[in-house]
């Protein structure tokens, strides 16, 4: 369900979350996606300017997303997009470029957006042109895979704390989806407050094992955490909200940095979501608890119900992950060499 409110007072929420000065925390861990611009004239022209978040859980890039200018051109009826890294280097030098990879944020600054474009607009005619409503640009999927742009979450966070301000600037326009803890627990606790079986948390981590095999990490579940999913677009004085509850559980592994230093690499997983038919007001604690628990028993219901025929079966023998079957493999091997080294001496 959607729900309107004052611009102000929808960015005094999210900046009391971003700073953690309230009790909701976003939980980076289960993605934020973003995307700010401002709009100008320069020369003529009508073209916008900011940049996009995208940090979005991955098995293979645990805690690190992206951040990409955006820059739109009106040329004609059809725009011109500028949404990567490079091209930008490519059409306003590398220095504008290395000040965006270091500040994001002054692709919005009233003065500083306008002076990046106007170096930009002798060079426009080199881009490809897109015959396309302005929203739709705005919405469509960016298919960048460069590692130019890549950031880790603790500058995503910061990102989000540099942008508190504009969260006040009618001139700005922010378009996104964060997810709000609403609480976590460990595999037993949650077993007992939601009756879950352990042949379910078998079957969540046999379904998962194939997605992590490459990475020859042996799944486990160690926690389950509740999330209030926002999807949320702020545009002249006012918000449009969606609120959404949705369910997951993270595995953690110690990983190595090329120093020696070992680390906790945390991967988090959707296990399910449900829209809400009505709107509830942040402040309202005990209404928020009673949701999330109706949430997750309507989440782990469905769950179960289109996978009752595997928590009916008994474990296969053989139902090993190629990951598995290597640690077996180099266990058997190594215990035989022991074995044969310690008989050697009796023939």
């Amino acid at each position: 369900m959607s729900c309107m409110l004052e611009r102000e007072k929808y960015a005094d929420y999210l900046a009391s979350a971003i700073k953690e000065e309230s009790p909701w925390i976003i939980e980076m861990r289960a993605g934020v996606s973003l995307l700010a611009t401002r709009e100008h004239e320069v020369d003529g022209k009508s073209v916008r300017s900011g940049f996009i978040v995208n940090l979005t859980p991955s098995p293979d890039r645990p805690r690190v997303g992206r951040v990409d200018p955006l820059v739109l051109i009106d040329d004609g009826g059809d725009w011109r997009v500028v949404d990567s890294l490079w091209t930008l280097g490519r059409l306003a030098g590398g220095s504008t470029a290395s000040a965006f990879a270091q500040n994001p944020i002054i692709m919005l600054d009233a003065s500083s957006g306008p002076a990046i474009i106007r170096r930009m607009l002798p060079r426009i005619k080199e881009l490809a042109s897109i015959s396309s409503e302005y929203p739709e640009i705005l919405t469509r999927a960016s298919d960048n895979s460069s590692v130019i742009g890549e950031k880790p979450l603790e500058e995503i966070h910061s990102i989000l704390s540099n942008l508190i301000p504009y969260l006040y600037d009618m001139s700005v326009d922010i378009r996104g989806k964060i997810n709000i803890l609403l609480g976590s627990w460990g595999v037993e606790e949650f077993r007992k407050q939601f009756s879950m079986s352990l042949e379910a948390i078998r079957v969540i981590e046999d379904e998962a094992q194939s997605t992590y095999d490459n990475l020859s990490q042996l799944v486990r579940v160690d926690e389950f955490v509740a999330l209030r999913e926002e999807e949320f677009s702020i545009v002249g004085d006012s918000a449009e909200i969606t609120q959404r509850i949705s369910l997951g559980w993270i595995f953690y592994s110690l990983g190595r940095r090329p120093t020696g230093e070992t680390y906790t690499k945390e991967f988090y997983n959707e296990l399910g979501k449900r829209d809400l038919d009505e709107w509830i007001d942040p402040e309202d604690m005990s209404r928020w608890k009673e949701v999330m628990i109706k949430a997750i028993n309507e989440v782990l219901r469905k769950w179960v119900e289109e996978r009752a025929n595997k928590l009916s079966e008994e474990p296969e023998l053989d139902s090993r992950s190629s990951t598995l079957e290597r640690m077996v493999r180099g266990f058997s091997e190594e215990e035989e060499r022991k074995i044969s080294g310690s008989l050697e001496r009796f023939f």
